[in-house]
């Protein structure tokens, strides 16, 4: 069965004016106007921007029918549709090149997110010289009347009716359609990535813009909206929550999607909810390759990030904790999740005594590799119900094992509700590996303290696209 839609806007009207200024700012690829109901919006610029409508790479097909109705082949590919209908008008040709490159931006942000190289697999049909760019539009984007639409609104469910009677149904595809006219965004997801029950596996958007289509597409390969907390608040420097400005992946691969460690799954709902899925593993997707230049990698694997395969109230031997003790935060309610939990059903607490002359720490029992002179940057979340001093810290050990020195970040007091730390170190000369470590150093007040400690990221600076960092949170 599919899962219910995800609604992203509210369906709106265009006025003959809009319709004919739209026309005349797809043909040249120019700036869209803001004010229109559908079609181009303002994309999505962080974290960082993106090429310029005519640099924007050309992703290519990677496989090609004769009829995008009927594909032949065993290749899974998404195919993009252009559909219009009576009220509005064809505009197809004026449409079709910059729908196409809103596509190509779909593509490069995937591939941009991660320091991994991994695309979509579009369809294209036969007929057309792909080398020229308009004939690799007109070939990739196909032209759909929608015979049941109507001003002011048609929906999505009608549009979804419609290409399935013209046979846009199969199970070697994934439907990405733009429409020229009033509707609403939505998805529908598909079991194992296919119609094997019979389901219209679609992305409808109305808005021709990076951040909504490609929002959509990825509801269609299993993603939930971005999510963090037990509240399940949205997390919005992500494109599966803050599409109007954020076009990347899954920065703090926590949520859907990690194409570096494709055996781990993440929760993409908060509890009660079950469901996981690591859509870098979505047979629509290439598989991932490493090493390219994006936005954001990661040092550390899903477990040390979040927690996830040890059993509430137990030990972990993924931690080491000097004077205290440490466990995977006690179950509550649901007797699978942590009572406190930051990031899916799993957090872990570090126990301690706090006082004047007492000092304590939890750090990573393995050392991530590093190189020395790049710039690394640590991402943690933490809270405690009490007032407790806490210090991020880098341990540099060069190749031997012998400690060269140690990055201390600033002294910060943890609050009740889940705060991001970070900080920010330049390995030095002949450093190998890196100890990480959240220090609890002495304290004005003393007593028993409790600190939960959750979703950690460590992010090798220099690797990125401009040498930046993660967006932060």
């Amino acid at each position: 069965m599919p899962r219910s839609p995800f609604r992203t806007r509210r369906p709106r009207t265009l006025t003959a004016v809009a319709a004919a200024t739209l026309a005349t700012a797809l043909a040249v690829l120019s700036a869209p106007t803001a004010a229109l109901a559908w079609g181009p919006g303002t994309e999505p610029a962080q974290p960082y921007a993106q090429p310029s409508m005519p640099t924007v790479p050309k992703r290519g097909c990677q496989s090609t029918v004769a009829n995008p109705a009927a594909p032949t082949g065993a290749t899974p590919a998404v195919q993009v549709i252009y559909a219009w209908h009576d009220g509005v008008g064809n505009n197809y040709e004026a449409n079709v090149e910059y729908i196409a490159k809103v596509v190509d931006r779909i593509d490069w942000a995937l591939d941009e997110s991660t320091n991994y190289d991994q695309h979509y697999n579009f369809s294209c049909r036969t007929g057309y010289d792909t080398s020229t760019y308009a004939g690799y539009a007109r070939s990739l984007v196909v032209p759909e009347k929608i015979d049941a639409g109507a001003n002011p609104n048609t929906p999505a469910s009608t549009v979804r009716s419609d290409l399935v009677s013209a046979g846009y149904q199969d199970s070697n595809r994934i439907y990405l359609v733009f429409t020229d006219f009033a509707s609403n965004s939505d998805a529908y997801q598909c079991p194992s990535g296919g119609n094997s029950s019979g389901v219209h596996c679609s992305a409808v958007t109305e808005s021709w813009t990076t951040g909504v289509a490609g929002h959509e597409l990825l509801h269609v390969l299993g993603a939930g909206h971005a999510w963090m907390a037990e509240t399940g608040a949205s997390y919005v420097p992500d494109i599966m929550y803050g599409w109007w400005d954020n076009w990347n992946t899954d920065p703090g691969f926590r949520t859907y999607y990690d194409p570096s460690e494709l055996s781990a799954s993440f929760y993409i709902d908060p509890s009660p909810s079950t469901a996981k899925v690591n859509v870098a593993n979505h047979p629509m997707l290439t598989a991932p390759v490493c090493c390219d230049v994006g936005a954001n990698n990661d040092l550390l694997t899903a477990e040390q990030r979040t927690v996830e395969a040890a059993t509430p109230g137990s030990s972990t031997s993924t931690f080491t904790t000097s004077g205290g003790w440490h466990q995977v935060t006690p179950a509550c309610g649901i007797s699978t999740n942590s009572c406190t939990y930051f990031d899916g059903r799993r957090s872990v607490q570090l126990n301690t005594y706090t006082g004047p002359s007492n000092t304590s720490s939890i750090s990573l029992t393995n050392r991530a590799t590093v190189t020395a002179g790049r710039t690394y940057k640590l991402f943690t979340r933490l809270r405690s119900g009490t007032a407790v001093n806490t210090q991020l810290q880098l341990a540099w050990y060069n190749s031997g094992g012998t400690l060269l020195s140690t990055s201390t970040g600033a002294t910060d007091t943890l609050a009740s509700n889940w705060l991001e730390y970070r900080t920010t170190a330049t390995a030095p000369a002949n450093a190998a590996s890196v100890r990480i470590t959240v220090n609890v150093p002495p304290q004005s007040t003393t007593g028993n303290q409790a600190i939960n400690l959750d979703s950690l990221q460590l992010n090798d600076c220099t690797a990125n696209t401009g040498g930046t960092c993660r967006y932060d949170t």
